[in-house]
């Protein structure tokens, strides 16, 4: 999480918001994921210390080891055979795994509280020696007082995008956009927006790739390699599909309380915390000086800590008299690329609503 600068009061909320959202959280989807299919030793082969985890946090996992040690698979794996032991990396990293789980279970009450990103912080090799010279202080971030409502907060968001009436005359909205990947190539992308209803196809030399949501669950395909989705990877499409274009969150949430001011890259920002009937929780940042959203993070808690989606919202620029955000910068264990918006047709015709729904196999 980028530069995130917050008071010594604030940091105090942020750790007491972070253990009550992560509780809860942890609980419930753990028990979900472990009534909802099997596990990772009954799924793959030649599984050592993971058997138990449920098989849909794999994926995330590894995700979370590519960024931690700042590797790929080929580090532990033999790409051609996941299950071969042939590698001493992939042994350590089972010896790792167990630490981490004994540190846990023994200090911190079963708690994924340590992760492999605790020692190693994106390097290969954890550093034992401590840094000689520390990052500055920080001056404290006063808070403000009276403190801000989460409907103050919506309202002034509402009306930094070009108020309600502007936003109702825009009911969709077709997209020409393009995504930049970390390795600096970029790939066409089409959007379609409808309500909270979105469609992106992004064409890859190889593959085209398709994602959306029309209603219920976000879905992606490919005419290319088969993609294999977990159910948070579907809830974070939808959440991220609902959000995007739409100033009215109640719409999206069914709690949003105001936690603190904080500040993101040096700007201050306003925190909401958020959660849908489902109680699946986001946390929404506010550029207090411009009322525009700039940051939502979902968290999903494996049994290797954390899996951080974190979606950033800048250069809002009006189309039809409401202003959207043209970079969008996603990032997550693993995955990170930035989508630039380059030209938007206001109210273009969407006749057949299925374009939404996830096309039939």
């Amino acid at each position: 999480m980028r530069n995130i600068k917050l008071s010594i009061v604030a940091v105090a909320m942020v750790f007491g918001v972070f253990f009550a959202w992560n509780g809860w959280v942890t609980k419930a989807q753990t028990q979900t994921a472990q009534s909802q299919g099997p596990t990772i030793g009954q799924q793959f082969k030649n599984i050592k210390v993971l058997n138990d985890v449920p098989a849909e946090q794999l994926g995330k996992i590894m995700n979370i080891f590519n960024a931690s040690l700042g590797v790929d698979c080929a580090f532990c794996h033999n790409t051609k055979d996941y299950s071969s032991d042939e590698k001493r990396e992939k042994q350590t990293a089972r010896n790792m795994i167990r630490m981490t789980f004994d540190i846990n279970k023994n200090s911190f009450n079963g708690r994924p509280q340590v992760s492999c990103n605790s020692c190693h912080n994106g390097h290969e090799e954890p550093t034992a020696a401590p840094n000689l010279w520390p990052p500055a202080e920080e001056a404290e971030i006063k808070q403000p007082d009276p403190k801000p409502t989460a409907d103050q907060i919506l309202a002034n968001y509402l009306a930094a995008v070009g108020g309600k009436d502007k936003v109702a005359k825009v009911t969709s909205r077709q997209i020409t956009a393009s995504r930049l990947e970390p390795d600096n190539k970029t790939e066409a992308e089409e959007i379609w927006q409808k309500g909270q209803n979105l469609r992106i196809v992004t064409n890859y030399p190889t593959a085209v790739i398709t994602e959306g949501f029309g209603g219920s669950n976000g879905w992606k395909v490919s005419n290319g390699p088969e993609l294999h989705l977990t159910r948070f990877d579907e809830a974070e499409i939808a959440r991220s599909a609902q959000v995007l274009f739409n100033p009215d969150l109640r719409s999206v949430y069914t709690k949003i309380d105001y936690r603190f001011e904080g500040q993101i890259d040096g700007r201050p920002v306003y925190l909401l915390t958020a959660t849908t009937a489902a109680n699946q929780a986001d946390r929404l940042y506010f550029d207090v000086a411009t009322g525009f959203l700039v940051r939502r993070q979902s968290v999903i808690r494996t049994a290797l800590g954390p899996f951080v989606y974190e979606t950033d919202y800048s250069d809002y620029k009006d189309f039809g008299g409401v202003k959207i955000p043209t970079t969008i910068k996603v990032a997550q264990p693993g995955v990170r690329f930035t989508r630039k918006i380059t030209k938007v047709k206001i109210n273009a015709p969407i006749a057949d609503s299925s374009v939404f729904n996830e096309p039939k196999k």
